[in-house]
């Protein structure tokens, strides 16, 4: 890891900043950004313009080039991934996990992106950001990580993730971040709150006197109640309840740059979003409600601001570095683009917790559980290939130790029954449903949810299933789903289009959609994919298509 200490090397790229930032060989990790005098801290020191790629253009030349190890996801879509490359210094910075001095804001009505310092900078510091706070995955472990000097061509190689020894690596392992130490990965659309990005939009803001800040938010406060200001519970879409309501105003760049003054001892206080009103309705607003003694001298500026809450509490500084943040509380979700402000959909995008995730799989009974499930469905799959069917097998059961009342084996039987619908996982439904109807007559007390035939269940199956699959596992409200291996161009879960990057981190060898990911949806659960297929045995082919 670099080393913030170090002295601005001597031989330094020449480059024209305002600040007088340079780009210097580091000796251990490449050229990097150092400073050349003292910088404030809070203070915007670059503003790189990006390079967009659409998903056709991108796949077709982009991920072919060495831009390759340099770009990043700019805007998911259904047709696939706008990549973008950030110019200028974008894309020097180094990384540190711990200690970075330097935040970024994706502004995507510009296409730029803007690096802040978070605390004061000394000359001849380097300048890091953090894509997450956990071990990159290029990076080794702290005990193995290399000390010799790395050359920049060396650098982008580990960037770019190239492995020398590529050809020794078997495609069945899922791609998942190698930091990750657990058997099964979670399938999400769900943002990582580790590498997240800050995505800021502008918002109104004025100047009050220390002493009148009370009353200028209670006055304020009054306002949203009553729906004259569009910044309350009444207007979702135009919500700043993540953000602080003041800031000190000498701490705060304004728009236009000119309005700003680092002497000032008054308080910035927040007013809504620019998209909720207009400057001249903002101001009519103002002098009406306001005391006129504040308003007679009010100048309207406009400032940036997070677009949502920290994702931890481990990122809100960077996040309170653009304007006074909360964090999102453990179990919360953001606000969905495809759900209707205010509503469950929209808030059910809850930020994936690998680290939890990789913990819960740290019980070796629950995960012998599982292995024990898939040989299970390894050999009802193999059985079946025999037979002349297709080599998918399912095994529908609960990791739940007391709830193991039901256990089905089913195979896919689209061949021997000349049915197209025959797939292995709706064969398995309807077995249940028989164990079901057979126990009915015994039920003698009413169970909420009891007539939803995979309630409380969790299904294995070899490969990922198709979309039909998906959506009758999604009626049959099964609690989770477990798979060995990807279907490229027909699976349901992995959302990664062959023109495009995958919605799921970690699942981009997967199928095209993600069904359980959909908001709006009247039931949700889990997926996860067993990691290594290579631990068990080749029973079946795993490349074989599941689509009807």
């Amino acid at each position: 890891m670099v080393d913030h200490a170090i002295r601005m090397p001597t031989e330094c790229t020449p480059y024209f900043n305002t600040f007088g930032l340079r780009i210097c060989e580091t000796g251990t990790a490449g050229r990097s950004v150092f400073a050349s005098q003292p910088i404030e801290s809070n203070t915007i020191i670059e503003i790189s313009p990006v390079l967009l790629f659409n998903p056709e253009e991108y796949e077709a030349h982009g991920r072919h080039t060495i831009l390759d190890s340099y770009t990043f996801v700019w805007e998911r879509n259904t047709s696939g991934n706008t990549m973008a490359l950030a110019l200028g210094l974008g894309s020097l910075f180094n990384h540190h996990p711990t200690s970075a001095n330097v935040s970024y804001e994706l502004d995507k009505t510009t296409r730029s992106i803007r690096y802040r310092t978070v605390r004061q900078i000394q000359k001849g510091e380097e300048l890091c950001i953090c894509y997450g706070v956990g071990r990159m995955w290029w990076e080794s472990p702290e005990e193995e990580r290399v000390t010799t000097p790395v050359s920049e061509t060396h650098e982008l190689s580990l960037f770019g993730n190239m492995d020398l020894d590529a050809e020794t690596v078997d495609c069945l392992r899922a791609p998942v971040d190698s930091s990750y130490h657990a058997p099964l990965w979670r399938v999400t659309a769900a943002p990582n709150p580790k590498t997240m990005p800050l995505v800021t939009t502008l918002a109104w803001a004025m100047d009050v006197p220390a002493r009148s800040c009370s009353q200028v938010a209670q006055s304020l406060k009054m306002m949203m109640k009553n729906g004259i200001l569009r910044s309350g519970d009444l207007y979702p879409w135009y919500s700043i309840r993540h953000l602080r309501g003041f800031r000190k105003a000498s701490e705060v760049q304004k728009i236009p740059d000119e309005l700003t003054d680092p002497t000032s001892t008054n308080l910035s206080v927040l007013l809504c979003l620019e998209k909720a009103h207009s400057h001249t309705e903002l101001a009519s607003i103002l002098s009406t409600h306001l005391d006129t003694a504040l308003t007679e001298s009010v100048q309207l500026y406009r400032v940036r601001v997070p677009t949502g809450p920290a994702p931890n509490v481990e990122r809100l500084s960077e996040w309170s570095a653009v304007w006074p943040s909360v964090f999102l509380p453990p179990g919360a979700g953001f606000a969905s683009k495809s759900g209707l402000p205010g509503s469950d959909a929209a808030r059910s995008v809850v930020p994936v917790d690998r680290e939890a995730d990789s913990a819960y799989w740290r019980d070796s009974a629950l995960v012998n559980r599982v292995r024990h499930n898939f040989q299970r469905c390894l050999h009802t799959a193999q059985k079946a290939r025999a037979s002349g069917e297709l080599g998918v097998g399912v095994y529908v059961t609960s990791l739940d130790e007391n709830n193991q009342g039901i256990s089905v084996d089913a195979h896919d039987t689209r061949t021997s029954e000349a049915h197209p619908l025959r797939h292995a996982v709706v064969n398995a439904i309807r077995h249940v449903a028989d164990i079901r109807a057979r126990s009915r007559s015994e039920q003698h007390e009413s169970v909420n949810g009891q007539d939803y035939l995979l309630t409380g269940l969790d299904l294995f199956i070899t490969h990922e299933p198709c979309v039909y699959c998906c959506m009758a596992l999604i009626h049959s409200r099964v609690h989770a789903v477990y798979f060995l291996y990807p279907s490229p161009y027909s699976g349901g879960f992995c959302g990664a289009p062959a023109n495009g990057h995958a919605q799921c981190e970690g699942s981009e060898d997967g199928g095209p959609f993600s069904i359980h990911e959909q908001s709006g949806l009247n039931h949700k659960y889990d997926v996860w994919r067993w990691i290594d297929p290579n631990a068990f045995d080749r029973l079946v082919d795993p490349h074989i298509a599941l689509d009807v």
